[in-house]
């Protein structure tokens, strides 16, 4: 069986891990699937998938995203490109399904971070907007507390069952995991379409940390990295700008030179 954690931060996003760590302790952890889920951006992703190159690690990565939309907190699994942040969660969903990744509901029910309510989920799946897999087991303060109601409503979904740390600290990795038939990330997406995966990481609860790295992180987390954030969304938006110019300029000299 293989084992992936699914949702993990880097310190390119709110997290204090930085890419070659989370390399690192992802060998010692013995995972093979991990999914670098930073918010609203894939910084992160590309700066691990270099690690990954440069150490010729077996660990296979899986391009993801932590979705800020207006309901809630959703992860998207192989994707190309993150949606934008603060949409409907259903134009989240359809801009994830339209480059092929999967949607995993992330933290349910959870009362600390923007997370999918009982109700929204329910609307969601019975107006046909597809989810692939809802974390059952996320060892994080984000949804501790609901982890049996949230087993319990998914008896009645039957969405495939994530297991992931959320890590936001290297000694988080792997404290919550999702297992597989197989070792790959095309066999891990199999699993989640086929409703095989099974949750791991409950047999040991997650190191505890000082509390003023907590605290610490938190204010990274609201102080640091929004600004981040839109700074990068503002470079993406002019150079998406630019893009488009030029296109227009290479279309009219293209016109030009047909009635020419």
């Amino acid at each position: 069986m293989g084992r992936a954690d699914l949702h993990l931060h880097t310190n390119l996003g709110d997290g204090w891990i930085s890419p070659a760590r989370l390399v690192r302790t992802a060998v010692e952890k013995q995972l093979s699937v991990i999914a670098v889920t930073d918010h609203d951006h894939l910084d992160g992703v590309r700066r691990v998938e270099e690690v990954l190159a440069e150490t010729a690690s077996p660990i296979q990565l899986i391009a993801g995203v932590e979705v800020t939309t207006r309901s809630g907190h959703l992860l998207g699994l192989f994707v190309r490109k993150a949606p934008k942040p603060m949409r409907p969660v259903q134009e989240s969903i359809d801009a994830i399904k339209e480059q092929g990744g999967l949607v995993v509901v992330a933290h349910p029910f959870g009362r600390l971070v923007p997370s999918l309510s009982r109700r929204k989920i329910d609307e969601l799946l019975s107006t046909g907007y597809e989810i692939d897999g809802i974390e059952i087991y996320n060892p994080s303060p984000a949804n501790a507390s609901q982890r049996a109601a949230v087993r319990t409503a998914n008896a009645e979904w039957g969405l495939a069952e994530i297991g992931s740390s959320d890590a936001h600290f290297w000694q988080h990795v792997g404290a919550g995991y999702t297992q597989f038939a197989g070792a790959t990330a095309a066999d891990l997406r199999a699993a989640i379409i086929g409703r095989t995966t099974r949750v791991g990481g409950q047999e040991q609860k997650p190191q505890r940390l000082n509390p003023g790295a907590y605290v610490a992180q938190c204010a990274w987390s609201w102080f640091v990295d929004p600004p981040r954030r839109m700074l990068r969304r503002r470079r993406e938006a002019h150079a998406e700008s630019r893009r488009r110019e030029a296109h227009a300029e290479s279309r009219d000299r293209a016109a030009t030179t047909e009635l020419g």
